[in-house]
């Protein structure tokens, strides 16, 4: 591994580089460049690019869709090691622009971040092939993934805070049957989080409120027209948001309590298991969850330092 920094008055540049030499995955080198511009005092620019790859642990990282009858099935990849498939490689770059400013006569910030990840290789998650079936194969053709987020912190009055944020996600990937989004990846998001302190007192009390809104966007969900019509799911989820609320009361340095509500709007995921009657059938299914399963959760803490 070697590492490289050229500093100057405005900018701080950072080049790497590694070499791997793995028992599975062969010798693999790995570049990353990194370039911080100050284009004035309140304005950052950063930018990055680099390559990078991993050995994909196809059974642990995929536990979540092992709730059913799904059986499994890997195609094995000529010269594959790892379960008899090669490791990921992808190139991903991204800029990012940080903008200081004044509002309401108090500091405000946004930042812009663009990431975009082409995948060299990639161990592939099919649900859509066979109804019945997880199939791991690599990637034969192209997967990518563009990320675009931006987030505005404000404080409009004094011990009151927002933070709003918005993130558009694009993943795709050339499965056997074509290319599709990645299922379970909405496109749209959005944040939005409001918080309040009030003044501490000669013993270190005070009030603190919390509110988060989270919004998300539709999600592709897996194949599953091969099924019986009862149990059929759509394209696409439905969009839906959950918010959650906190109020805190500190009474000095080593007590705090605190009242709070996840989950408010009561979002729920309606039928989240197929067949769910018949978990030794054919079709039972319970890895099909995209939204929260559970009603609001309300509770009540205390905290004690000693």
């Amino acid at each position: 591994f070697a590492e490289y920094t050229l500093s100057g008055l405005k900018y701080t540049l950072v080049a790497g580089a590694r070499i791997d030499f793995h028992n599975l995955a062969g010798t693999q080198f790995t570049p990353r460049l990194n370039l911080k511009y100050d284009l004035s005092p309140k304005t950052i620019i950063r930018l990055s690019a680099g390559r990078g790859f991993r050995t994909a642990s196809v059974f642990s990282e995929n536990q979540q869709y092992f709730a059913s009858n799904r059986q499994l099935e890997i195609l094995p990849t000529q010269g594959g090691n790892i379960y008899g498939l090669k490791p990921e490689i992808a190139w991903n770059y991204g800029a990012s622009l940080q903008q200081e400013f004044k509002l309401f006569g108090r500091k405000s910030s946004i930042v812009a971040d663009f990431f975009r990840t082409d995948f060299q290789n990639q161990v592939v998650v099919d649900l859509d092939h066979n109804t019945h079936k997880i199939v791991f194969y690599n990637l034969e053709g192209q997967s990518f993934a563009n990320s675009f987020q931006t987030q505005w912190d404000v404080t409009p009055v004094k011990n009151l805070d927002f933070r709003l944020a918005y993130k558009y996600y694009n993943v795709q990937t050339d499965y056997l049957d074509g290319r599709k989004e990645v299922p379970f990846m909405a496109k749209h998001r959005g944040f939005v989080n409001a918080s309040y302190s009030s003044n501490k007192n000669e013993k270190g009390g005070f009030w603190s409120f919390d509110a988060t809104l989270n919004i998300v966007g539709p999600q592709r969900i897996p194949d599953t027209h091969t099924n019986p019509v009862e149990f059929q799911m759509p394209e696409y989820s439905k969009t839906f948001s959950t918010l959650n609320l906190q109020v805190a009361r500190t009474i000095n340095e080593k007590i705090r309590l605190y009242l709070g509500a996840d989950n408010v709007t009561n979002t729920e995921q309606k039928n989240p298991i197929i067949d769910a009657k018949n978990p030794f059938g054919n079709y039972f299914d319970a890895s099909m969850i995209y939204a929260p399963i559970m009603p609001g959760n309300y509770y009540i803490g205390l905290d004690i330092k000693i």
